[in-house]
């Protein structure tokens, strides 16, 4: 006779969480609302979310811990990588039959047990602990210099790369025409390691992409950071259909098919991140190419203050946001962060009041109060298709991912002639650049003057790790390559900064990424010069005279003054103008 599970209401109980009394007027609520005994108890106050989660792990047959009172061997903390279980939020405390014990802050996450089973190689099982005293244990036990994420996958690398049966042996021989043998290979122990820990690594040092690259004689495998590519590790050439394949079985796409460009769409959740992984593969001449973008949910918090604008840029956003009807486009080359400044406009004006339908390729962040549309071109759900049928849905504000062609303009401009807001994104390289290109696309002039309210160029440039950058005075060739106006080579006290590296900002000199921003906003004269098809240069020197408005390299130059920037990184990613002073 099967024995019957416990269940959580008396387990709470035998806990001393709750009394019978209140279980059973949780067990009426909860027969009215029908939601879960759980949740119908923390929202009746008679116990917390951590009392709950507790009590699911010993319904799950976990064991409880007090950590404070363990003392943990060496031996045992040495099992785990320090980077790892600071990842995955766990301490490793005991070893029995083959059988590794690791306290849990969160017991219910259970891929994790099975992501350090695939780490390990041995069987892991769980216990019930808490986030404070996790946390404790690993400052206290983790004080040792040990294996980084990064030592443990060179490490699994240089183990494979020496083995006596290569991968070349699996990969050529039999693999090639045959989809059964390439899932055996993507299922190979130390194949699956690999991929997890350069996963792992990945969120660790918040890369925006993972690439694998295969040339005619190597493999590597970069990951973008701060918008730089970094080489972290170089398996083994052999290896690549095997990391490739892994790649493509995780993603559910057709393994078997490499004379084709693949795209994928997958979610994971890898320690306490929830993570989107867009994938796409490139069959190249010696091998696929596979590219991981990785949108990371639990690490976003997008708002306006916090992308880097100067205090006249951001006030003259807010005002556009602001307005009930009118196009607002943020423009700039492809990874200069445009769909991010618009999730945090959106944030900015996401209110109860007014409802937001977007229309996105891809839908990049999933946002609460946001009515958010996947655009599928292959079934014809294109952005002009998608725009008619939301303005069908009584909107006050309307997001279009990009406007790449004249039919989606001008459905956009109809949008906001009819009352709507529309934000979107433009490919150009400047914010009057922005005005030829919708003449380009043979929008009317009348038309662009009467919606479009304001554009905001930008770009994304390194900052300054502020523990180890070196102030400096630049000399003259410097000043020239800069396009330095007088005033600013005439002060005696203008120093920049270089970027030196530490180990805080791990030898880079830098940390993280800020915006350059360029706001053009369309006043009655900028609306004169349009209807004349005028030259973006005469745009621009009238905005810079009048409206004060500053170009992305002399924001930059501000911020290069100001310590937060390099003269590399600006240098790298903006344009000097003729028409600058």
């Amino acid at each position: 006779m099967a024995v019957r599970e416990k269940r959580l209401g008396d387990i709470l109980i035998e806990q001393g969480v709750i009394s019978p009394l209140e279980i059973d007027e949780a067990s009426q609520r909860q027969r009215l609302t029908g939601e879960m005994m759980g949740r119908v108890l923390v929202s009746m106050g008679l116990c917390e979310e951590q009392d709950i989660v507790e009590a699911l792990g010993i319904q799950m047959g976990m064991e409880r811990v007090d950590l404070p009172k363990l003392k943990v061997r060496d031996e045992i903390l040495r099992r785990i990588p320090p980077d790892v279980a600071r990842f995955y939020n766990i301490v490793p405390i005991r070893e029995q039959n083959g059988v590794l014990v690791v306290a849990m802050a969160d017991p219910l996450n259970l891929h994790v047990l099975d992501d350090i089973h695939q780490l390990l190689g041995c069987e892991i099982k769980g216990a019930i602990s808490n986030h404070a005293d996790v946390a404790a244990s690993l400052k206290a036990n983790y004080t040792y210099e040990s294996q980084s994420i990064h030592d443990t996958l060179k490490a699994i690398i240089e183990k494979v790369g020496n083995a006596e049966l290569s991968f070349e042996e699996l990969g050529q021989q039999k693999i090639i025409g045959d989809t059964d043998n390439l899932v055996e290979l993507s299922q190979e122990p130390e194949v699956i390691k690999i991929v997890n820990l350069v996963l792992l690594e990945s969120v660790q040092k918040h890369a925006s992409d993972i690439h694998f690259e295969i040339y005619e004689d190597h493999f590597r495998i970069r990951l973008r950071v701060d918008g730089a590519l970094e080489e972290i590790v170089s398996p083994p050439k052999n290896m690549a259909l095997a990391l490739v394949s892994r790649v493509k079985v995780m993603c559910n796409m057709d393994i078997g098919e490499r004379r084709l460009p693949q795209d994928a769409r997958i979610e994971l959740k890898v320690g306490d991140s929830e993570i989107d992984i867009r994938v796409a593969t490139l069959p190249t001449l010696f091998g696929e190419c596979v590219v991981m973008r990785i949108l990371d949910r639990t690490a976003v918090k997008i708002d306006v203050k916090t992308l880097g604008f100067s205090p006249d840029v951001r006030i003259g956003v807010e005002r556009v946001i602001a307005k009930p009807n009118g196009i607002f486009l943020v423009t700039g080359p492809t990874g200069s962060g445009k769909t991010t400044t618009l999730y945090a406009c959106l944030n900015e004006i996401n209110t109860a009041e007014v409802k937001i339908i977007t229309t996105e390729d891809p839908v990049e962040l999933q946002i609460e109060r946001l009515i958010q549309v996947q655009i599928k071109e292959e079934i014809g759900l294109t952005f002009a298709s998608c725009l008619r049928s939301i303005l069908r849905q009584d909107p006050d504000i309307i997001m279009v991912g990009e406007i790449r062609d004249l039919e989606t303009a001008e459905i956009a401009i109809e949008a906001s002639l009819t009352g709507h807001l529309v934000l979107s994104t433009l490919h150009t390289n400047s914010a009057p650049e922005t005005i030829m290109r919708l003449l380009d696309m043979d929008v009317e002039p009348f038309l662009i003057t009467a919606s479009l309210e304001a554009v905001l160029a930008q770009r994304l440039v390194r900052t300054l790790c502020r523990h180890c950058r070196e102030k400096y005075t630049p000399d003259q060739e410097e000043m020239d390559r800069l396009g330095l106006p007088e005033t600013w080579r005439a002060n005696p006290k203008l120093r920049f900064y270089h970027p030196k590296g530490c180990p805080g900002c791990d030898f880079k000199g830098y940390m993280g990424r800020t915006g350059l921003f360029e706001l053009l906003v369309v006043d009655e004269k900028i609306c004169e010069l349009i209807l004349d098809r005028a030259m973006s240069y005469e745009i621009r020197k009238y905005a810079r005279k009048v409206q004060g408005m500053r170009t992305l390299r002399e924001e930059g130059l501000i911020k290069c003054a100001q310590g937060i920037t390099s003269v590399e990184e600006i240098i790298a990613h903006t344009d000097k103008y003729d028409d600058d002073d």
